[in-house]
């Protein structure tokens, strides 16, 4: 999962990555460059309320692993295309794939560890994001140094697709998945199924807000990076 988890925030940033190469090989306005970005932005803010929702009512191993996949896919189509509007739809996608990802994790680990580690395990998979944030453009300069933007997103988005099967296969719901005793919360209150999703939604709603007003802060930054 942190593998994972690791290429959904890096294929998540692919574009920003490749820009430079981009925008040598295609003649783009820095609007058209905005654009593509916030179309991530707002679809991510979307898909993650629905997800937080999705997650408690379906496997969260097949929505963690078919989102990293959609996302793989895109990135690979993305690389075939070479049209603004193209893009900007293609990374909208994207985003939706990118808010498939945290719910289904935070699930997991609260089914797999006791309230003692959760703390402790969560804040490992969220090194996850810094691993893929310090590394990936790195990653990107040396690939783009190397080999085109458009084979730099396809070994991206291969590798996403790659590593989805394997997800689908290794993680598990819970510890009864695979004849093991579920965790004991240790007489933790039980909350009901309707209360645990009103919860979920909530949170939901809190991070679709913030991910809204970052459409307009990536693309308010974009625009004076240019100038």
């Amino acid at each position: 999962m942190f593998v994972g988890y690791t290429l959904y925030y890096f294929n998540r940033k692919t574009f920003s990555f490749v820009m430079p190469s981009l925008m040598q090989d295609i003649k783009m306005e820095k609007d058209d460059m905005g654009m593509i970005t916030s179309s991530r932005s707002l679809a991510y803010a979307i898909s993650k309320f629905i997800s937080g929702v999705l997650s408690d009512q379906i496997s969260a191993h097949w929505l963690f692993s078919i989102g990293l996949f959609m996302v793989g896919a895109i990135n690979m189509v993305f690389s075939w295309s070479s049209t603004v509007a193209v893009f900007s739809g293609l990374w909208f996608i994207n985003g939706l794939g990118q808010g498939l990802g945290w719910p289904p994790c935070g699930r997991v680990l609260h089914k797999w560890f006791e309230p003692s580690q959760f703390g402790t395990w969560w804040a490992i998979l969220s090194c996850s994001m810094n691993l893929a944030g310090s590394l990936g453009p790195i990653i990107a300069t040396f690939m783009a140094q190397s080999y085109s933007w458009r084979t730099t997103l396809s070994i991206s988005g291969l590798s996403c697709c790659m590593v989805s099967f394997v997800c689908l296969l290794l993680i598990r719901n819970e510890p009864k998945d695979v004849g093991l005793p579920n965790i004991d919360t240790g007489g933790a209150k039980k909350v009901k199924a309707g209360q645990s999703l009103e919860l979920t939604s909530f949170g939901s709603v809190v991070e679709t807000f913030q991910n809204v007003c970052d459409c307009d802060i990536h693309r308010f930054s974009f625009e004076h990076m240019l100038f």
